[in-house]
């Protein structure tokens, strides 16, 4: 029988407006911004017992790394709790509430990042704080990174986990993400490549003197079309199929010119056992073929942000299983581990920092990079108290 388990109206209310504060803060990537976002995380953290520091990694972006440590913290096993500070931009369609004006409505946060990944982010200061003042006697250290850029490939948790490359004490790592509270342990890899393609301009009103150049991305885009339906018949027990698709189109330069360049840009999704350079040797053999028609045909692959290699650890790993139990004191679930389909930071802890890492959190992957994002306050809560069940696991002395 599992204990019921609750936050006070105090630790409640400190939660909302910890969400709401980080939410107010714009730090839509591009440009990002972190650095104001990442005082606030320091600042709120040093007030709650914790050992704040900025690491900045360019100007204006920068990580917030919050130390916790209890008793033989130089010995003791090292916790990290791992999630972003930077948003996707809001878009131009029209929000109910103002995107960065919180709101709270349904028993919802409404606002960019409330649900990617700010809503983890609250959850797992709110549950540091808890460790704080818990009367359970712990040991060795948690430490909160709240980075930047992960939305462009994760340069934060990069810049972390190289100043750490000294460091060997034992760890483990939980990337906040919006899981819908569902204990993750891998994702799918991402590739993002843009594909340019050089036309000749011409008069609209006599094209045969040019070449194209939008003529040619769009059979590249039903290129793609028709290699996302191949990919579809493999598929990865836990994170499903690869996936590819054409997400941005920029080309010409008037209505009457025949264009003279157009670009693609494009998304390839992994599954274990494809690399990264996958989408490179399946844009190429594209090429060819165009070259092939038309040996004055030119195109050029240029990678758009940085790859995330596809990332899974074994389920039987010391943090899955923690987690697994921590979760069942709280909810009375008993649920398996899964996979997630997006890439998140955990792919660097893991491959980098040899880090066992698993992935979960408040809020649910459609929320995500849509219009009136939200997070429920129910599964803020319910975070909370698994990753203070967690580090009491995990930490306990």
């Amino acid at each position: 029988m599992k204990e019921k388990l609750s936050l006070s109206e105090a630790a409640r209310n400190d939660l909302i407006e910890d969400l709401s504060a980080l939410i107010a803060i714009n730090t839509s990537n591009p440009p990002g911004n972190e650095l104001e976002a990442a005082k606030f995380v320091r600042d709120r953290m040093a007030a709650g017992g914790a050992f704040g520091d900025l690491q900045e990694f360019s100007p204006g972006r920068a990580n917030a790394i919050c130390r916790v440590p209890f008793s033989a913290p130089e010995k003791g096993p090292r916790l990290i709790f791992n999630t972003h500070l930077d948003v996707v931009p809001p878009g131009e369609g029209q929000w109910s509430f103002p995107p960065f004006a919180p709101a709270l409505a349904d028993r919802r946060i409404y606002g960019r990042g409330a649900c990617d990944a700010k809503g983890s982010l609250a959850a797992m200061m709110a549950a540091a704080r808890r460790a704080v003042h818990s009367a359970q006697p712990l040991r060795g250290e948690l430490i909160i990174t709240a980075v930047g850029a992960e939305e462009t490939g994760g340069l934060g948790t990069q810049a972390w986990v190289r100043s750490q490359s000294k460091d060997i004490r034992p760890s483990m790592a939980v990337v906040g993400e919006p899981t819908g509270l569902q204990v993750l342990i891998g994702h799918k890899g991402v590739s993002r490549r843009k594909v340019w393609v050089r036309g000749r301009s011409a008069h609209s009103s006599n094209p045969s003197q040019g070449r194209n150049a939008i003529y040619s991305i769009a059979r590249l885009a039903l290129f793609i079309e028709n290699l996302n339906c191949g990919l579809a018949q493999k598929s990865h027990p836990l994170l499903g199929p690869s996936i590819v698709s054409a997400n941005l189109i920029r080309g010409g330069v008037k209505d009457n010119v025949i264009p003279d360049h157009c670009e693609l840009h494009i998304d390839r999704r992994l599954i274990p056992g494809e690399e990264t350079d996958q989408i490179d040797r399946e844009l190429r053999e594209w090429i060819r073929n165009m070259e092939a028609e038309d040996p004055s045909f030119r195109a050029t692959i240029e990678i758009s942000g940085m790859d995330k290699k596809p990332t899974l650890i074994p389920p039987d790993e010391p943090i899955v299983q923690a987690l697994l139990e921590s979760k069942y004191e709280v909810t009375g679930r008993k649920d398996p581990p899964g996979g997630f389909i997006a890439a998140t930071d955990m792919t660097f802890l893991v491959n980098q920092g040899c880090i066992p890492t698993v992935i979960f959190g408040p809020g649910s992957l459609d929320q995500t990079h849509v219009v009136d994002e939200f997070v429920e306050i129910g599964q803020l809560e319910t975070a909370v108290l698994v990753y203070g069940r967690l580090i009491s696991r995990i930490l306990g002395a």
